[in-house]
């Protein structure tokens, strides 16, 4: 009577194929790793934007709608007096005395306001658009608001 070895282990054949899936398998992974990870700090990056956009427009807001001092600028914003002032502004974040904040400096806010009439209230109404981005341009956010004469 004749036995069959069974044989143990696999054939060479059977060696790549498997090394070959394996190895596409761990391919896609990575890559996919890599996606997720590069794109990790994306929402700390958008909540900061939005924070500089919160801060700069509460600002804005709690300054009377017309006066006569303020001019676009970047530096010293506290004798600002009214909401115009901020029109055209275009720097990096400050708080309202001009000194740059403390690992904000990757990021730009552009103010602009207009008299866009888009409320449909007449000539006495503005539209201020607080734009932040990071200096990358993986993030740019836009707050507006409207406001009106008293």
């Amino acid at each position: 009577m004749l036995r069959r070895r069974h044989q143990r282990g696999v054939t060479l054949i059977e060696l790549i194929i498997s090394i070959v899936v394996i190895g596409i398998a761990a391919a896609a992974i990575l890559g996919v790793y890599t996606t997720i990870v590069r794109a990790s700090a994306d929402p700390m990056i958008r909540a900061q934007a939005v924070a500089i956009a919160e801060a700069y427009m509460d600002e804005i807001m709690a300054r009377p709608f017309s006066g006569s001092t303020g001019d676009g600028s970047c530096g010293s914003r506290e004798d600002w007096d009214h909401i115009g002032a901020y029109n055209n502004l275009d720097c990096p974040p400050q708080n309202v005395f001009g000194d740059t904040l403390p690992g904000l400096g990757n990021y730009t806010v552009n103010v602009n306001v207009y008299n866009d009439g888009s409320l449909g209230l007449g000539a006495d109404e503005r539209r201020i658009d607080v734009q932040v981005s990071d200096n990358a341009n993986t993030v740019s956010f836009t707050l507006s608001a409207w406001r009106t004469a008293p």
